[in-house]
């Protein structure tokens, strides 16, 4: 069985079991939502809206690549991101769920993981043969890869992409919950608004009291329309956030909402990358040196929304670096 055929072979039980798997994960993130009337019958039709969009941006993802130290030479997607093969074994060292995992299966050799990077594109001024002529000064586009991080481990690869269309699911779920919260951040500010609307109302009221108003030098009608406006415009914004009591519907209704648009808030897309041996962007194909790579840039619903190179790499036992190396390499530079 190739490692797509779980995708595409899925029956309805299978499907059944995803959904059952997902709507575990969402009340385990959200456990107030056990609360509400019909749960999961709500939730299992956008989850399953979810995982299927899921399952195809998953099966997009190219196949595993090797990420060694000794196939960086070699290897131009390797030399795209890593500056150097000890690069490569750094940023292994550095994953701590890598090391968990091989800490967890001893008879292991290989692990899959997803190497995930930010792409930066800066403009830099480079020597160059312009019009006939050598130029210091021409401008081009200078290529490299970021926070790099090895995350999600798992032993197969068709197991990794098992997980990741469930965590993209939990995906969904935190973004809910971060809006909920936000909600709930801006009913507090209404209400200490509306409390301070009050105890203006309630000065204004007193300087109007007794013969206060025929020495007053400001117009107090005024002011007390002013004053009712935003007192009204306030509870109309509170009324549409729902009333305390209505929370856990609301994260229920939340977390429906996005599951039910998925393509709106995750999504994967190839770009091609023609880079020369200095990493620098080349526009036009040409006789130098050159490698064509394509990334999968992967769009997430985090806080803030964040676009991350991602691929998935095959790492082995044999280069893990050693636990004490990261340490050591930190004070070095810290000394």
């Amino acid at each position: 069985m190739s490692m797509f055929n779980w995708l595409f072979r899925r029956d309805a039980e299978s499907s059944r079991d995803d959904v059952k798997e997902a709507l575990g994960r969402i009340v385990a993130l959200a456990p107030q939502v056990r609360l509400a009337s019909r749960y999961e019958s709500r939730l299992a039709p956008v989850a399953g809206k979810t995982l299927d969009h899921a399952h195809e941006l998953v099966a997009a993802l190219l196949p595993p690549r090797d990420a060694a130290p000794d196939a960086w030479a070699d290897d131009p997607y390797l030399r795209a991101k890593f500056a150097t093969p000890d690069d490569v074994a750094r940023v292994i060292g550095e994953s701590h769920e890598v090391r968990g995992w091989f800490d967890g299966h001893i008879a292991a050799d290989h692990a899959f993981a997803v190497l995930g990077a930010t792409l930066v594109e800066r403009s830099v001024l480079v020597a160059a043969v312009e019009g006939g002529a050598m130029r210091s000064d021409v401008a081009r586009t200078a290529v490299s890869f970021d926070d790099k991080r090895m995350r999600f481990c798992s032993g197969t690869d068709e197991a990794l992409r098992r997980e990741l269309v469930q965590r993209i699911v939990e995906q969904f779920v935190l973004e809910a919950m971060s809006r909920v919260a936000q909600k709930e951040a801006r009913r507090d500010a209404l209400q200490e608004y509306r409390a301070l609307l009050s105890a203006r109302m309630q000065m204004l009221g007193r300087r109007g009291a007794g013969m206060s108003s025929l020495i007053a030098s400001t117009d107090l009608a005024g002011d007390a329309t002013r004053l009712q406006r935003d007192f009204e415009e306030n509870e109309a914004a509170l009324a549409a956030l729902g009333s305390p009591a209505d929370s856990i519907e609301m994260q229920l209704q939340t977390i429906v909402e996005l599951l039910a648009e998925p393509a709106a808030l995750v999504s994967v897309t190839h770009r091609e990358l023609c880079l020369n041996q200095m990493n620098l962007l080349m526009e036009e194909r040409c006789d130098e040196p050159h490698a064509d790579i394509d990334i999968q840039l992967a769009h997430l619903p985090t806080q803030p929304p964040q676009t991350r190179a991602v691929e998935i790499v095959r790492i082995a036992r044999r280069d893990v670096p050693p636990a004490g190396a990261a340490f050591e390499e930190a004070a070095r530079l810290v000394l």
